[in-house]
C-alpha cells in the first residue's frame, strides 16, 4: 500500500469514526436534553448518582487491568492473543464474585434506592464487558468496531427511547424504563462485540490452562493504574455526593445536566484522537523514534486544536439549548457550565504529556498527580461546595486537573520529545533540513 493510499484509507477510518461517534454523541446530547427537559430535576438527580454509582463501580471490577493486558497483548501476533483475553474475561469473572457483595453498600445506605438493584447490578455486567471488548478492538486497531459497539451501549437505546417518548408513549417517561432500555444496550453491544471476536483467527484455548502466574503480575501492574484513576474518578463524580449531602437532589441535577454536556469536550477528542492515535505511539515507540516523533507532533496537534473548536462551541451553542428548557435553574449556574468546559479543556491538554509518560512506562509519576490532585479535590469540595453549591465543585474540578496537567508536564520536563515542545520544533527541524537537502 502506497503513501496515498495509506492517506485514503486514513482519512476513510477518521471520518467513519467520526460519523460513528457523532451519531453516539448526538444521542447522548439528545437524551441529556429531554431528560432535563422531559424529567422533573429531582429525578435528574437520582439519575445523576444511579449514573455515577455505575462509571465507579465499572472501575472498581475492572481494576484497570486492561491497562496491563492491552500493552502485552500487542506483543503477540493475532492469533496468539486468545488465551490473554480468556484470561482477562477469568479474573473479570472472578472480580464479580468478590466485589459486588461490597457494592451492595450502595443499597444499605440508600445511595440508590433498593428498588433499582437489579437494574444496578445488570447494567454494570453488561457496561463493563462491552467497555472492555471496546477496548479490545481499540488494541487491535479497530477503531469502527470500537466505536459501533460505543454506538449501541450509548446512543442506540438513548434514540430509541426518545422517539418512543416523542410519538406520545408517556408511560415510557420514568427511571426505571431508562434503566431498561440502558440494560439492552448493554447486551445489544456485548452481542455484537461477541460476533466480531468470532472473526478473529483465535488460537483454541481448550487445551491451554488458565495462566494464573500471568494473572497475578496483571493484578500488581493494573492496580498501580487503578488507583491514579479512582483518583481520576473521584476528581471527576465525587463532587456529586457532596452536592447531594450538603444541599438537594434538584442541584444534582442541574450539574449532571452540565457535567454530562461538557463530556463532549473529552468525548469527540478521545474519538477523533485518542482511539486513533494511542495504539500507533506504543508501537512507534519501540519501533522507530522518527516515526514515534512524528506521532506525537500529529497527535498533540490534534489534540489541541480539536479540544479549542469543541470547547468554544459548546461553551457558546449552550446558552440557547438552556434558554429553551422550561427551567431557570438550568441558565442561573450558567457560569459554572463554563469552568466546567474548561476543566475539560485541560483534561484533554494533559493527555499530551499522560502518553508521553505512558508509552515509556513511567507510570508511577502519572499516579502521583492524579492521587495529590484527588485529595486536593476532596478538600476543595469540603470547602467551597457547602458555600458555593455548583460552581465550587465546578472551581475544585477545574484546579484539580490544572493539577494533573502542570504535575505531567513537570514529569516530562527532561524527555527528548517534550523539550522539542511536542511538535513545533520538531516540524521545523524536519522541514529545515528537508530544505537543506533539496539544495
Amino acid at each position: 500500500m502506497n503513501i496515498v493510499e495509506k492517506m485514503k484509507r486514513t482519512n476513510w477510518i477518521t471520518s467513519a469514526n467520526l460519523g460513528i461517534r457523532g451519531a453516539t454523541l448526538i444521542g447522548k446530547f439528545l437524551l441529556v436534553y429531554f431528560l432535563a427537559d422531559q424529567l422533573t430535576v429531582e429525578q435528574n438527580g437520582v439519575w445523576g448518582i444511579f449514573t455515577t454509582s455505575i462509571a465507579l463501580s465499572l472501575y472498581v471490577v475492572g481494576l484497570d487491568f486492561y491497562t496491563y493486558s492491552s500493552r502485552r497483548i500487542l506483543d503477540f501476533k493475532e492469533e496468539d492473543r486468545s488465551p490473554m483475553l480468556r484470561d482477562q474475561l477469568v479474573f473479570y469473572f472472578i472480580s464479580y464474585l468478590v466485589l459486588f457483595p461490597i457494592l451492595g453498600l450502595l443499597f444499605v445506605f440508600n445511595v440508590i434506592d433498593i428498588k433499582f438493584a437489579i437494574f444496578f447490578y445488570a447494567i454494570l455486567i453488561f457496561e463493563h464487558l462491552a467497555q472492555e471488548a471496546y477496548r479490545t478492538f481499540v488494541v487491535f486497531s479497530k477503531p469502527i468496531i470500537a466505536n459501533i459497539i460505543l454506538f449501541l451501549r450509548t446512543g442506540s437505546w438513548a434514540y430509541l427511547i426518545l422517539i418512543l417518548w416523542t410519538a406520545g408513549v408517556d408511560e415510557l417517561k420514568s427511571l426505571r424504563w431508562l434503566y431498561l432500555f440502558w440494560m439492552c444496550g448493554g447486551i445489544a453491544a456485548l452481542a455484537v462485540s461477541l460476533y466480531f471476536l468470532a472473526k478473529f483467527k483465535f488460537k483454541s484455548v481448550k487445551h491451554i490452562p488458565i495462566d494464573w502466574k500471568w494473572i497475578k503480575q496483571g493484578i500488581k501492574v493494573s492496580l498501580l493504574f487503578f488507583i491514579g484513576t479512582v483518583g481520576y474518578k473521584i476528581i471527576e463524580f465525587a463532587d456529586r455526593y457532596f452536592i447531594d449531602y450538603y444541599h438537594t437532589k434538584e442541584e444534582v441535577g442541574v450539574y449532571t445536566f452540565y457535567a454530562n454536556m461538557c463530556n463532549i469536550v473529552e468525548t469527540f477528542v478521545h474519538t477523533a484522537v485518542i482511539i486513533i492515535f494511542s495504539p500507533r505511539l506504543i508501537e512507534t515507540f519501540h519501533k522507530s523514534n522518527y516515526d514515534y516523533r512524528k506521532t506525537l507532533a500529529q497527535f498533540a496537534k490534534q489534540v489541541v486544536i480539536y479540544t479549542i473548536i469543541i470547547g468554544v462551541a459548546l461553551a457558546i451553542l449552550i446558552i440557547p439549548l438552556l434558554k429553551s428548557l422550561e427551567n431557570d435553574e438550568y441558565i442561573r449556574d450558567y457560569n459554572a457550565f463554563v469552568v466546567l468546559v474548561l476543566s475539560k479543556m485541560v483534561l484533554n491538554f494533559s493527555l499530551i504529556f499522560h502518553y508521553i509518560l505512558y508509552v515509556r512506562k513511567n507510570d508511577f509519576p502519572i499516579i502521583k498527580a492524579t492521587i495529590i490532585a484527588c485529595v486536593i479535590n476532596i478538600l476543595l469540595n469540603f470547602i467551597l461546595i457547602p458555600s458555593m453549591s455548583i460552581m465550587g465543585a465546578a472551581l475544585a474540578t477545574l484546579t484539580s486537573f490544572l493539577i494533573v496537567m502542570l504535575m505531567k508536564m513537570y514529569y516530562t520536563r527532561n524527555l527528548p520529545e517534550a523539550k522539542q515542545i511536542i511538535y513545533l520544533r520538531f516540524l521545523r527541524q524536519r522541514r529545515t533540513k528537508k530544505v537543506n537537502n533539496d539544495n
